[in-house]
């Protein structure tokens, strides 16, 4: 596997706060990769890290097998970022930006730009400054794939997007990695983006990686099954280390295994489950899940 993105110990500490914490990534070439986690997980300051505009307090970044250096040119051509605080010269025009691009960008593809702003209606006259929220994200968006970088990174790149625009970003983002054979790393919160289009994910909390491989693999690791057992779960069930969580709604019993789940479904018949059914989890039961084991869960609050 060759790797786009390899990170080894990765710690950045401002002052007393550790904002991330010893983290080990590694992102192949050609994937779409997510790193997912509640607000303040330290999802942008590893962006920043992976980009070099901060530097780690220990630990290595390395891009394409080559560890990163504090100045290089030729990464510059090669990543580029894409997010909402990203530098925009706000006086310009939409054209205007387009062509300070070009001179610096040198695979910078002028047809492909024209396509890119006609697919997603940019206003080409229109002053930056005067763009909505979702259209200068678009409009990043469409400057980094007309520039053909290796490795865009994206910080929730569809923050202000309604659904329709979202759709075909995210399309967009598809394309480029199968067509283009580019690698792809985004940093958002919003699960239903990473399910959709991604192929490997990192959960990151508190600035630590909690998991992180192939989002298929991942989801296999907890498992769910829903059983009806008259005589009530048995102790060597209950107690076993796999078993992480047991529910209970009268004699419908709804158990979470972690790890081998192989025979978990046989012993819940000899247990005399008249019925067993696993149940698929969606992603955002996968980030719940490691969330809560964590002790992050935030309860309804009623106001009286």
């Amino acid at each position: 596997m060759t790797k786009a993105v390899e990170t080894v110990s990765l710690t950045k500490r401002f002052d007393a706060r550790l904002a991330v914490d010893d983290v080990h990534l590694t992102v192949p070439e050609g994937s779409i990769y997510g790193v997912v986690g509640a607000n303040g997980a330290g999802k942008s300051t590893l962006l920043r890290l992976i980009l070099g505009t901060l530097w780690p307090t220990r630990g290595e970044v390395r891009l394409f097998g080559e560890p990163l250096p504090r100045e290089s040119a030729s990464f510059r051509q090669r990543v580029h970022f894409v997010g909402a605080d990203g530098e925009m010269l706000r006086s310009f025009r939409v054209h205007e930006l387009a062509r300070y691009s070009s001179l610096l960008y040198e695979r910078w593809d002028a047809a492909r730009c024209d396509r890119l702003f006609k697919a997603l209606e940019l206003p080409r006259d229109r002053t930056i400054r005067n763009l909505s929220t979702g259209m200068k994200m678009q409009l990043r968006l469409a400057i980094a794939l007309s520039a053909h970088p290796d490795l865009p990174i994206l910080d929730e790149p569809t923050n202000g997007l309604d659904p329709v625009v979202k759709r075909q970003f995210l399309q967009l983002i598809v394309q480029e990695a199968a067509g283009q054979g580019t690698t792809v790393l985004l940093a958002t919160h919003l699960l239903e983006d990473v399910e959709r289009i991604a192929d490997g994910m990192a959960v990151l909390y508190q600035g630590r990686v909690l998991a992180s491989g192939v989002i298929d693999d991942l989801k296999g690791r907890v498992r769910r099954y829903q059983a009806a057992l008259p005589g009530g779960l048995p102790p060597a069930i209950e107690d076993d280390p796999a078993v992480s969580r047991v529910e209970r709604k009268g004699q419908v019993f709804t158990i979470t295994v972690e790890g081998d789940t192989a025979d978990i479904e046989q012993r819940l018949r000899a247990a005399g489950a008249p019925f067993v059914e696993p149940i698929e989890l969606e992603l955002s039961d996968l980030f719940r899940y490691l969330m809560e084991k964590e002790g992050y869960s935030r309860d309804s609050v009623l106001l009286s």
